[in-house]
Protein backbone atom coordinates (compact mmCIF):
# COMPACT_ATOMS: atom_id res chain seq x y z
CA UNK A 1 0.00 0.00 0.00
CA UNK A 2 1.19 3.41 -0.75
CA UNK A 3 1.64 5.69 1.70
CA UNK A 4 -0.88 8.66 1.55
CA UNK A 5 0.90 12.23 0.56
CA UNK A 6 1.30 14.69 3.26
CA UNK A 7 -0.68 17.51 1.44
CA UNK A 8 -3.78 15.51 1.25
CA UNK A 9 -3.64 14.49 4.80
CA UNK A 10 -2.97 18.14 5.75
CA UNK A 11 -5.86 19.24 3.97
CA UNK A 12 -7.82 16.45 5.71
CA UNK A 13 -6.54 17.47 9.44
CA UNK A 14 -7.03 21.38 8.70
CA UNK A 15 -10.64 20.25 7.35
CA UNK A 16 -11.85 19.18 10.71
CA UNK A 17 -10.00 21.52 12.69
CA UNK A 18 -11.89 23.63 10.69
CA UNK A 19 -14.94 22.00 11.75
CA UNK A 20 -14.09 21.66 15.21
CA UNK A 21 -13.94 25.66 15.57
CA UNK A 22 -16.76 25.70 13.71
CA UNK A 23 -18.93 23.25 16.07
CA UNK A 24 -17.44 23.72 19.36
CA UNK A 25 -19.26 27.15 19.53
CA UNK A 26 -22.57 26.62 17.22
CA UNK A 27 -23.44 23.47 17.83
CA UNK A 28 -25.03 21.78 21.21
CA UNK A 29 -22.95 18.71 20.63
CA UNK A 30 -19.87 21.16 21.36
CA UNK A 31 -17.81 19.40 18.49
CA UNK A 32 -16.90 16.62 20.03
CA UNK A 33 -17.49 14.82 16.64
CA UNK A 34 -14.93 16.15 14.97
CA UNK A 35 -12.29 16.17 17.65
CA UNK A 36 -13.30 12.00 17.27
CA UNK A 37 -12.44 12.11 13.89
CA UNK A 38 -9.07 14.03 14.30
CA UNK A 39 -8.22 11.50 16.87
CA UNK A 40 -9.01 8.17 14.45
CA UNK A 41 -7.04 10.10 11.74
CA UNK A 42 -4.20 9.72 14.32
CA UNK A 43 -4.82 6.46 15.16
CA UNK A 44 -5.17 4.99 11.92
CA UNK A 45 -1.55 6.68 10.92
CA UNK A 46 -0.31 5.06 13.78
CA UNK A 47 -1.10 1.55 12.98
CA UNK A 48 -1.23 1.75 9.45
CA UNK A 49 2.26 4.17 8.82
CA UNK A 50 0.33 5.41 6.01
CA UNK A 51 1.92 8.49 5.26
CA UNK A 52 5.36 10.17 4.93
CA UNK A 53 5.35 13.50 6.97
CA UNK A 54 8.44 13.82 8.63
CA UNK A 55 8.88 12.76 12.52
CA UNK A 56 10.20 14.79 15.08
CA UNK A 57 11.29 13.53 18.72
CA UNK A 58 9.45 15.37 21.60
CA UNK A 59 11.81 17.86 23.14
CA UNK A 60 12.04 18.01 26.79
CA UNK A 61 8.94 20.35 27.20
CA UNK A 62 6.62 18.28 25.18
CA UNK A 63 7.24 15.00 27.57
CA UNK A 64 7.22 17.04 30.72
CA UNK A 65 3.60 18.35 29.61
CA UNK A 66 2.85 14.52 28.14
CA UNK A 67 3.51 13.41 31.83
CA UNK A 68 1.40 15.61 33.59
CA UNK A 69 -1.56 15.41 31.75
CA UNK A 70 -1.24 11.68 32.43
CA UNK A 71 -0.73 11.95 35.99
CA UNK A 72 -3.59 14.36 36.31
CA UNK A 73 -6.01 11.80 34.67
CA UNK A 74 -4.12 8.78 36.85
CA UNK A 75 -5.06 11.20 39.71
CA UNK A 76 -8.75 11.94 38.63
CA UNK A 77 -9.00 7.70 38.20
CA UNK A 78 -7.87 7.13 41.26
CA UNK A 79 -10.10 9.52 42.86
CA UNK A 80 -13.68 7.80 41.28
CA UNK A 81 -12.26 4.21 41.90
CA UNK A 82 -10.97 4.72 45.51
CA UNK A 83 -13.65 7.18 48.09
CA UNK A 84 -13.24 7.68 52.08
CA UNK A 85 -15.73 5.31 53.77
CA UNK A 86 -19.75 6.51 53.18
CA UNK A 87 -18.90 8.65 50.14
CA UNK A 88 -19.48 6.13 47.49
CA UNK A 89 -21.04 6.55 44.44
CA UNK A 90 -24.38 5.90 44.02
CA UNK A 91 -24.06 3.55 40.77
CA UNK A 92 -22.14 2.68 38.49
CA UNK A 93 -23.33 5.06 35.85
CA UNK A 94 -22.35 7.94 37.97
CA UNK A 95 -19.14 6.26 38.63
CA UNK A 96 -18.66 6.20 34.78
CA UNK A 97 -19.76 9.85 34.53
CA UNK A 98 -17.35 10.71 36.57
CA UNK A 99 -14.53 9.39 34.87
CA UNK A 100 -15.95 11.40 31.58
CA UNK A 101 -14.13 15.07 31.80
CA UNK A 102 -10.68 13.59 33.34
CA UNK A 103 -10.74 11.08 30.39
CA UNK A 104 -10.82 13.74 27.64
CA UNK A 105 -7.39 14.71 28.61
CA UNK A 106 -5.99 11.48 27.96
CA UNK A 107 -8.16 10.91 24.70
CA UNK A 108 -7.46 13.68 23.04
CA UNK A 109 -3.99 13.21 23.37
CA UNK A 110 -3.61 11.22 19.75
CA UNK A 111 -4.81 14.97 18.71
CA UNK A 112 -1.90 16.49 20.02
CA UNK A 113 0.43 14.21 18.30
CA UNK A 114 -1.21 14.83 15.03
CA UNK A 115 -0.97 18.33 15.52
CA UNK A 116 2.95 18.08 15.97
CA UNK A 117 3.04 16.21 12.91
CA UNK A 118 1.37 18.32 10.12
CA UNK A 119 1.72 22.41 9.99
CA UNK A 120 -2.25 23.72 10.36
CA UNK A 121 -3.55 26.99 8.55
CA UNK A 122 -4.22 29.88 10.81
CA UNK A 123 -6.07 31.11 8.32
CA UNK A 124 -8.58 27.88 8.63
CA UNK A 125 -8.76 28.30 12.32
CA UNK A 126 -9.60 31.79 12.36
CA UNK A 127 -12.15 32.02 9.80
CA UNK A 128 -13.92 28.69 11.57
CA UNK A 129 -13.82 30.28 15.21
CA UNK A 130 -15.40 33.69 13.15
CA UNK A 131 -18.13 31.59 11.57
CA UNK A 132 -18.48 29.75 15.30
CA UNK A 133 -19.17 32.90 16.80
CA UNK A 134 -21.22 34.21 13.79
CA UNK A 135 -23.86 31.15 14.41
CA UNK A 136 -23.95 31.16 18.47
CA UNK A 137 -24.16 34.58 19.17
CA UNK A 138 -26.97 34.96 16.37
CA UNK A 139 -28.89 32.26 18.73
CA UNK A 140 -28.20 34.71 21.53
CA UNK A 141 -29.81 37.58 20.32
CA UNK A 142 -32.46 35.55 19.43
CA UNK A 143 -32.73 34.88 22.64
CA UNK A 144 -32.36 37.60 24.77
CA UNK A 145 -34.11 40.13 21.78
CA UNK A 146 -37.18 37.76 20.82
CA UNK A 147 -37.49 35.44 23.49
CA UNK A 148 -36.87 37.62 26.32
CA UNK A 149 -34.48 35.57 27.98
CA UNK A 150 -32.31 37.54 30.60
CA UNK A 151 -29.18 35.73 30.30
CA UNK A 152 -28.44 34.11 26.58
CA UNK A 153 -26.55 30.88 26.46
CA UNK A 154 -26.39 30.72 22.51
CA UNK A 155 -25.72 27.13 21.38
CA UNK A 156 -23.59 26.31 24.46
CA UNK A 157 -27.13 25.91 26.49
CA UNK A 158 -25.24 27.26 29.67
CA UNK A 159 -25.11 31.24 30.51
CA UNK A 160 -22.05 30.91 32.42
CA UNK A 161 -20.30 28.53 29.87
CA UNK A 162 -21.30 30.90 26.82
CA UNK A 163 -20.00 34.09 28.74
CA UNK A 164 -16.56 32.53 29.39
CA UNK A 165 -16.14 30.83 25.92
CA UNK A 166 -17.01 34.07 24.07
CA UNK A 167 -14.80 36.10 26.19
CA UNK A 168 -12.02 33.58 25.76
CA UNK A 169 -12.56 33.19 21.89
CA UNK A 170 -13.16 37.36 21.61
CA UNK A 171 -9.35 37.06 23.33
CA UNK A 172 -7.94 34.43 21.00
CA UNK A 173 -9.46 36.60 17.56
CA UNK A 174 -7.82 39.66 18.63
CA UNK A 175 -4.50 38.21 18.77
CA UNK A 176 -5.45 36.37 15.28
CA UNK A 177 -6.64 39.51 13.71
CA UNK A 178 -3.44 41.30 14.89
CA UNK A 179 -1.61 38.37 13.20
CA UNK A 180 -3.66 38.92 10.13
CA UNK A 181 -3.26 42.86 9.84
CA UNK A 182 1.22 42.07 10.18
CA UNK A 183 0.85 39.70 7.29
CA UNK A 184 -0.86 42.20 5.44
CA UNK A 185 -4.30 39.92 5.19
CA UNK A 186 -6.84 43.00 5.48
CA UNK A 187 -9.45 41.30 4.33
CA UNK A 188 -9.04 39.10 7.41
CA UNK A 189 -7.99 41.52 9.50
CA UNK A 190 -11.47 43.01 8.79
CA UNK A 191 -13.28 39.53 9.36
CA UNK A 192 -11.64 39.30 12.28
CA UNK A 193 -12.22 42.54 13.44
CA UNK A 194 -16.34 41.74 13.43
CA UNK A 195 -15.94 38.51 14.94
CA UNK A 196 -14.37 39.57 17.90
CA UNK A 197 -16.85 42.36 18.77
CA UNK A 198 -19.80 40.00 17.95
CA UNK A 199 -18.03 37.51 20.77
CA UNK A 200 -17.31 40.44 22.68
CA UNK A 201 -21.40 41.21 22.63
CA UNK A 202 -22.10 37.87 23.37
CA UNK A 203 -20.55 37.88 26.21
CA UNK A 204 -22.32 40.74 26.87
CA UNK A 205 -25.48 39.46 26.23
CA UNK A 206 -24.34 36.57 28.93
CA UNK A 207 -24.29 38.80 32.37
CA UNK A 208 -21.14 36.95 33.00
CA UNK A 209 -19.06 39.82 34.65
CA UNK A 210 -16.65 37.54 36.47
CA UNK A 211 -15.21 36.45 32.59
CA UNK A 212 -14.62 40.06 31.99
CA UNK A 213 -11.84 40.52 34.25
CA UNK A 214 -10.07 38.66 31.66
CA UNK A 215 -9.95 41.89 29.17
CA UNK A 216 -7.82 43.32 31.86
CA UNK A 217 -5.49 40.26 31.82
CA UNK A 218 -5.62 40.96 27.86
CA UNK A 219 -4.39 44.69 28.05
CA UNK A 220 -1.19 43.61 29.76
CA UNK A 221 -0.13 40.34 27.78
CA UNK A 222 -0.63 42.55 24.38
CA UNK A 223 2.10 45.46 26.18
CA UNK A 224 4.34 42.10 27.35
CA UNK A 225 3.84 40.64 23.85
CA UNK A 226 5.03 43.81 21.87
CA UNK A 227 8.33 44.14 24.48
CA UNK A 228 9.01 40.79 23.67
CA UNK A 229 9.10 40.58 19.93
CA UNK A 230 9.97 44.04 19.73
CA UNK A 231 7.71 45.33 18.36
CA UNK A 232 6.74 48.37 20.82
CA UNK A 233 6.36 51.30 19.02
CA UNK A 234 3.60 54.12 17.99
CA UNK A 235 2.71 52.71 14.86
CA UNK A 236 2.44 49.08 15.75
CA UNK A 237 0.23 49.92 19.42
CA UNK A 238 -1.29 52.01 17.87
CA UNK A 239 -2.00 50.72 14.74
CA UNK A 240 -6.03 50.66 12.51
CA UNK A 241 -7.27 47.56 13.96
CA UNK A 242 -6.14 48.11 17.48
CA UNK A 243 -7.73 51.42 17.57
CA UNK A 244 -10.92 50.54 15.44
CA UNK A 245 -11.50 47.40 17.78
CA UNK A 246 -11.14 49.47 20.83
CA UNK A 247 -13.15 52.27 19.56
CA UNK A 248 -16.14 49.69 18.29
CA UNK A 249 -15.95 47.84 21.84
CA UNK A 250 -16.94 51.20 23.56
CA UNK A 251 -19.68 51.66 20.90
CA UNK A 252 -21.12 47.84 21.44
CA UNK A 253 -20.40 48.97 25.30
CA UNK A 254 -22.76 51.73 25.10
CA UNK A 255 -25.68 50.39 22.76
CA UNK A 256 -26.04 47.81 25.62
CA UNK A 257 -26.12 49.99 27.91
CA UNK A 258 -28.84 51.70 26.97
CA UNK A 259 -31.28 48.09 26.78
CA UNK A 260 -33.26 46.80 29.75
CA UNK A 261 -30.93 43.77 29.82
CA UNK A 262 -27.99 46.13 30.78
CA UNK A 263 -30.25 47.55 33.94
CA UNK A 264 -29.46 44.33 35.18
CA UNK A 265 -26.07 43.92 35.00
CA UNK A 266 -26.08 47.59 36.84
CA UNK A 267 -28.25 46.63 39.43
CA UNK A 268 -26.71 43.53 40.06
CA UNK A 269 -23.80 45.26 40.42
CA UNK A 270 -24.51 48.54 42.59
CA UNK A 271 -25.85 45.71 44.83
CA UNK A 272 -22.64 43.58 44.90
CA UNK A 273 -21.09 46.98 45.57
CA UNK A 274 -23.20 47.61 48.51
CA UNK A 275 -23.27 44.41 49.98
CA UNK A 276 -19.70 44.10 50.02
CA UNK A 277 -19.08 47.60 51.70
CA UNK A 278 -21.66 46.72 54.38
CA UNK A 279 -19.69 43.78 55.17
CA UNK A 280 -22.14 40.69 53.50
CA UNK A 281 -19.71 39.10 51.80
CA UNK A 282 -22.22 36.04 51.40
CA UNK A 283 -24.50 37.70 49.64
CA UNK A 284 -22.41 39.25 47.75
CA UNK A 285 -21.04 36.77 46.45
CA UNK A 286 -23.45 34.87 45.51
CA UNK A 287 -22.91 32.38 48.48
CA UNK A 288 -19.48 31.75 47.75
CA UNK A 289 -18.03 32.45 51.11
CA UNK A 290 -19.82 29.53 52.24
CA UNK A 291 -19.13 27.68 49.50
CA UNK A 292 -15.33 28.26 49.31
CA UNK A 293 -15.05 27.60 53.45
CA UNK A 294 -16.63 24.37 52.79
CA UNK A 295 -14.32 22.79 50.10
CA UNK A 296 -11.22 23.88 52.06
CA UNK A 297 -13.31 21.99 55.23
CA UNK A 298 -14.02 18.69 52.76
CA UNK A 299 -9.84 19.01 52.38
CA UNK A 300 -9.27 19.63 56.02
CA UNK A 301 -11.20 15.84 56.59
CA UNK A 302 -10.54 14.37 53.48
CA UNK A 303 -6.76 15.49 52.52
CA UNK A 304 -7.03 12.82 49.30
CA UNK A 305 -10.25 14.16 48.35
CA UNK A 306 -13.65 13.09 47.96
CA UNK A 307 -13.90 11.42 44.64
CA UNK A 308 -14.33 13.77 41.30
CA UNK A 309 -17.67 15.43 40.80
CA UNK A 310 -18.13 13.98 44.06
CA UNK A 311 -18.31 17.86 46.10
CA UNK A 312 -21.55 17.85 46.59
CA UNK A 313 -21.31 14.45 49.04
CA UNK A 314 -18.60 15.54 50.68
CA UNK A 315 -20.10 18.78 51.76
CA UNK A 316 -23.20 16.01 53.06
CA UNK A 317 -20.02 14.36 54.97
CA UNK A 318 -19.13 17.80 56.76
CA UNK A 319 -21.83 19.44 57.52
CA UNK A 320 -22.96 16.16 59.59
CA UNK A 321 -19.76 15.71 61.36
CA UNK A 322 -20.23 19.07 62.24
CA UNK A 323 -23.52 18.62 63.33
CA UNK A 324 -22.60 15.28 65.48
CA UNK A 325 -20.20 17.68 67.26
CA UNK A 326 -21.85 20.22 67.86
CA UNK A 327 -25.08 19.87 69.31
CA UNK A 328 -26.07 23.81 69.36
CA UNK A 329 -26.24 24.24 65.88
CA UNK A 330 -28.90 23.70 63.06
CA UNK A 331 -28.90 22.11 60.14
CA UNK A 332 -32.00 23.51 57.60
CA UNK A 333 -32.55 22.74 54.14
CA UNK A 334 -33.51 25.73 51.86
CA UNK A 335 -36.59 26.05 52.95
CA UNK A 336 -35.45 27.11 56.28
CA UNK A 337 -37.04 23.37 57.85
CA UNK A 338 -34.80 21.91 60.94
CA UNK A 339 -33.50 18.50 60.13
CA UNK A 340 -33.53 16.02 61.87
CA UNK A 341 -30.07 15.07 63.52
CA UNK A 342 -30.91 11.98 64.82
CA UNK A 343 -30.86 10.72 61.15
CA UNK A 344 -27.43 11.37 61.23
CA UNK A 345 -26.06 8.55 63.42
CA UNK A 346 -27.44 5.97 60.98
CA UNK A 347 -24.17 3.75 60.77
CA UNK A 348 -22.96 3.95 57.04
CA UNK A 349 -26.44 5.75 55.73
CA UNK A 350 -25.22 9.23 57.42
CA UNK A 351 -23.68 11.07 54.40
CA UNK A 352 -26.68 9.57 52.26
CA UNK A 353 -28.97 11.27 54.80
CA UNK A 354 -29.13 14.62 52.81
CA UNK A 355 -29.07 13.08 49.71
CA UNK A 356 -32.74 13.82 49.95
CA UNK A 357 -32.55 16.93 49.98
CA UNK A 358 -32.26 17.91 46.09
CA UNK A 359 -32.17 21.41 46.72
CA UNK A 360 -28.80 21.00 49.22
CA UNK A 361 -29.08 21.67 53.17
CA UNK A 362 -27.29 24.31 55.36
CA UNK A 363 -25.01 24.03 58.24
CA UNK A 364 -26.06 27.36 60.40
CA UNK A 365 -24.56 28.78 63.49
CA UNK A 366 -26.65 30.08 66.43
CA UNK A 367 -27.05 33.77 64.45
CA UNK A 368 -28.49 31.65 61.60
CA UNK A 369 -25.64 32.66 59.19
CA UNK A 370 -24.59 29.99 56.68
CA UNK A 371 -21.26 28.36 57.79
CA UNK A 372 -21.28 25.30 55.35
CA UNK A 373 -23.52 24.50 51.91
CA UNK A 374 -24.58 21.13 50.37
CA UNK A 375 -26.55 23.24 48.21
CA UNK A 376 -23.73 23.42 44.95
CA UNK A 377 -22.19 20.35 42.56
CA UNK A 378 -19.05 22.19 42.43
CA UNK A 379 -17.14 24.62 44.73
CA UNK A 380 -17.26 28.06 41.98
CA UNK A 381 -13.83 27.79 41.91
CA UNK A 382 -11.53 25.28 40.00
CA UNK A 383 -8.76 24.93 42.54
CA UNK A 384 -10.63 24.94 45.55
CA UNK A 385 -13.28 22.33 43.50
CA UNK A 386 -9.86 19.79 42.72
CA UNK A 387 -8.69 19.96 46.19
CA UNK A 388 -11.55 19.02 47.39
CA UNK A 389 -12.27 16.36 45.07
CA UNK A 390 -8.97 15.10 44.26
CA UNK A 391 -6.85 15.83 47.58
CA UNK A 392 -3.27 18.23 47.25
CA UNK A 393 -2.13 16.20 44.47
CA UNK A 394 -4.69 16.75 42.38
CA UNK A 395 -4.23 20.68 43.12
CA UNK A 396 -0.87 20.47 42.25
CA UNK A 397 -1.46 18.62 39.00
CA UNK A 398 -3.54 21.44 37.91
CA UNK A 399 -1.57 24.43 38.79
CA UNK A 400 1.58 22.68 37.26
CA UNK A 401 -0.99 22.22 33.88
CA UNK A 402 -1.74 25.77 33.84
CA UNK A 403 2.08 26.79 34.84
CA UNK A 404 4.37 24.81 32.66
CA UNK A 405 2.72 25.44 29.26
CA UNK A 406 2.74 29.52 30.27
CA UNK A 407 6.20 28.90 30.60
CA UNK A 408 6.21 27.03 27.36
CA UNK A 409 4.18 30.34 25.46
CA UNK A 410 6.90 32.40 27.20
CA UNK A 411 9.86 30.96 26.13
CA UNK A 412 8.83 31.41 22.85
CA UNK A 413 6.93 34.31 22.66
CA UNK A 414 9.89 36.21 20.80
CA UNK A 415 10.96 33.35 18.59
CA UNK A 416 11.76 34.30 15.37
CA UNK A 417 9.48 32.74 13.32
CA UNK A 418 5.87 34.95 13.35
CA UNK A 419 3.65 32.60 13.99
CA UNK A 420 4.68 30.78 16.80
CA UNK A 421 5.45 33.89 18.76
CA UNK A 422 1.70 34.32 17.83
CA UNK A 423 0.64 31.13 18.91
CA UNK A 424 2.11 31.61 22.17
CA UNK A 425 0.57 35.15 22.67
CA UNK A 426 -2.69 32.65 21.89
CA UNK A 427 -1.68 30.16 24.38
CA UNK A 428 -0.85 32.98 27.32
CA UNK A 429 -4.33 34.58 26.37
CA UNK A 430 -6.16 31.00 26.48
CA UNK A 431 -4.35 29.87 29.96
CA UNK A 432 -4.55 33.59 31.43
CA UNK A 433 -8.91 33.66 30.91
CA UNK A 434 -9.15 30.19 32.12
CA UNK A 435 -7.11 30.83 35.38
CA UNK A 436 -9.31 33.80 35.66
CA UNK A 437 -12.37 32.02 34.97
CA UNK A 438 -11.37 29.44 37.84
CA UNK A 439 -11.42 31.76 40.33
CA UNK A 440 -15.17 31.87 40.38
CA UNK A 441 -16.26 28.87 38.70
CA UNK A 442 -15.71 25.03 38.56
CA UNK A 443 -14.76 25.52 34.85
CA UNK A 444 -13.69 21.99 34.45
CA UNK A 445 -17.29 21.00 34.96
CA UNK A 446 -18.37 22.26 31.62
CA UNK A 447 -18.00 19.80 28.66
CA UNK A 448 -17.50 22.68 26.19
CA UNK A 449 -15.37 24.67 28.62
CA UNK A 450 -13.13 21.82 29.04
CA UNK A 451 -13.15 20.44 25.68
CA UNK A 452 -12.43 23.87 23.84
CA UNK A 453 -9.71 24.66 26.27
CA UNK A 454 -7.62 20.99 25.92
CA UNK A 455 -7.84 21.23 22.28
CA UNK A 456 -6.89 24.75 22.03
CA UNK A 457 -3.92 23.90 24.24
CA UNK A 458 -2.82 21.03 22.58
CA UNK A 459 -2.94 22.49 19.09
CA UNK A 460 -0.59 25.93 20.29
CA UNK A 461 1.83 23.61 22.24
CA UNK A 462 1.88 21.27 19.09
CA UNK A 463 1.76 23.85 16.53
CA UNK A 464 5.29 25.59 18.40
CA UNK A 465 6.78 22.11 18.45
CA UNK A 466 5.96 21.81 14.43
CA UNK A 467 7.07 25.12 13.33
CA UNK A 468 9.91 25.45 15.66
CA UNK A 469 11.00 21.83 13.53
CA UNK A 470 10.51 23.30 10.45
CA UNK A 471 12.46 26.14 10.93
CA UNK A 472 15.52 23.72 12.55
CA UNK A 473 15.53 21.07 10.13
CA UNK A 474 14.68 23.56 6.71
CA UNK A 475 11.46 21.50 6.42
CA UNK A 476 8.52 23.30 4.60
CA UNK A 477 5.76 20.47 4.81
Amino acid sequence: MSKAPSQFLTKWINFWVFIFCVSVLALSRHGGEAAIILLFTMVYIFITKNDDSPKYKLNRNEIIFITLVVLYWLVNLLSVLFHPEGLEYENTRRMIKAMDNSMRWLLMLPIFFLFRRYKLDWIVISIGLSIGVFITVGIAIYEVHFLGVERASGAINQAIAFGEIMVAVDLLLWALMIIAWDKGEKLLAALLLISSLAAFYGSLLSLTRGAWLAYVFMILTFVLYTLKRSLFNKTYIFSKPILLRILLAFVVFFAVSQTEQFKGIEERTVLTYSQVSQGEYEAATGNRVSIFRTALDIFRHYPYGVGTNNFQTGANAVIILHALDNKNVEVRNQNNEVLNNAGFKRKMQKYAYLKSYNNGCFFCNGDGSIEFTSKFEHAHNEWLNVLAENGIAGVILLTLLFAFPLKIFWQNLGHKNDLVGAYSYCGILLIGSYAIFGQSQAIFSSHVVLIFFIFFLFLFIAQISRLSNIDDNHDGV
